[in-house]
C-alpha cells in the first residue's frame, strides 16, 4: 500500500578515505558507531530506520518536520562526537510523499527523489524539495535557503533544490515565503521608508539603507546601525542583506516574522522590515518591500 511518508538517506561522506588513512579496523569501527548514533536519532524524532546500505543510513517518518529534525540532530551529533574524532562528514538528503511500504522496506519515486538529493549534497548539507519544503512550519521554513533547480531522472520537470541549514552561520542566504515565490525571475523590487519609494531593478541593481548619510535611504530609526541593510538584485532574485548590530526584523507576507543577524534573505511577494526593533514597535520607521516577478 502506498502512504504519505518522508524518507530519509544520511551517508558518510568520503569513508573510502577513511578506510585508508585509519586502517579496515579502525575505520569500520568508526562507521559503525556513526551508523548507531544516526538509527537513535531516527527513533528519537519517532522515525523507524528501513536498513543500511554500506556507509548509508535509510530511514521513514511520518512527517516532514520529524525528518529534518532528525537531519539536524544527526549533523550535529556527527560534528560534534565523531567529525572530531575520526573525520566524519555527512551528506543527507529527504523527501515527502507517496511511499509503497512492503516486506519492512519502502520503494517509488519518494525514495528515489530522497536518494538523488543525498547524491546531490556536499559534506555536513542537508538538502531537500521545495514540495517538501511546503509541508514544513513556518519556524522550520526560517531556517532554509533556496538553491537551484535542476533535472532528476524520471521526473517530469525541474526538481527545486533547497537546503536546510542545521548550522547558522552568518552570511547564509534563506528562503522566504516560498509559498509567494516562483521559477520566475524578480525583475524589481520597490522600497518605501515615511512615503516615498526607491527602485532596485536591472539599471539600479542595489539600495543601501542606515543612518549615515552615504547611504541611498538614510533613516532617523535610533537602533539601525550607519550600514544597517542592503536590498539588491542578484541573479533574478531580490536579496536582503543584513550588515547590522541589532539585527534586522523581518515580517513575511505570511505572517512569519523572523530575525535577521549578518545573514541573507531571498525575498518574495511583500514584506515589511524594522531596523533593529520588531515590527510592532516600529511605527512610521518600518519599510515595505515589494517584489515584481517576470511572468514573460
Amino acid at each position: 500500500m502506498e502512504h504519505p511518508r518522508a524518507i530519509l538517506f544520511a551517508d558518510i561522506a568520503g569513508s573510502t578515505g577513511l578506510y585508508e588513512q585509519n586502517g579496515d579496523t579502525a575505520a569500520l569501527q568508526s562507521v559503525t558507531h556513526c551508523l548507531d548514533c544516526l538509527k537513535a536519532e531516527t527513533r528519537a524524532q519517532g522515525g523507524r530506520v528501513i536498513k543500511t546500505i554500506g556507509d548509508e543510513l535509510m530511514s521513514v517518518f511520518d512527517t516532514a518536520a520529524q525528518a529534518l529534525l532528525a537531519a539536524n540532530a544527526m549533523q550535529s551529533v556527527c560534528e560534534k562526537t565523531l567529525g572530531g574524532k575520526a573525520g566524519i562528514q555527512l551528506r543527507v538528503g529527504f523527501h515527502f510523499g507517496s511511499v509503497i511500504e512492503t516486506d519492512g522496506d519502502c520503494f517509488g519515486d519518494t525514495v528515489n527523489l530522497a536518494a538523488r538529493l543525498t547524491a546531490l549534497a556536499t559534506p555536513e548539507q542537508i538538502l531537500t524539495s521545495r514540495e517538501t519544503f511546503d509541508l514544513l512550519p513556518s519556524y522550520m521554513q526560517s531556517t532554509c535557503r533556496q538553491l537551484y533547480a535542476t533535472a532528476v531522472k524520471g521526473r517530469k520537470g525541474k526538481t527545486t533544490i533547497i537546503e536546510a541549514m542545521w548550522k547558522q552561520d552568518q552570511g547564509q542566504t534563506i528562503v522566504s515565503d516560498c509559498s509567494a515565490s516562483d521559477d520566475a525571475a524578480a525583475t524589481e523590487a520597490s522600497v518605501v521608508y515615511r512615503g516615498k519609494s526607491w527602485i532596485v531593478s536591472e539599471t539600479n541593481s542595489a539600495v543601501s539603507i542606515g543612518r549615515e548619510p552615504k547611504n541611498v535611504i538614510v533613516v532617523s530609526t535610533a537602533t539601525a546601525s550607519r550600514r544597517h541593510a542592503t536590498v539588491a538584485l542578484r541573479q533574478g532574485k531580490i536579496v536582503l542583506v543584513d550588515e547590522s548590530t541589532n539585527g534586522t526584523f523581518v515580517r513575511l507576507q505570511n505572517g512569519h516574522e523572523l530575525r535577521l543577524r549578518r545573514e541573507e534573505l531571498v525575498l518574495a511577494g511583500r514584506v515589511m522590515i524594522g531596523l533593529g526593533i520588531a515590527l510592532q514597535a516600529c511605527g512610521d520607521e518600518q519599510i515595505v518591500i515589494e517584489i515584481k516577478k517576470s511572468r514573460g
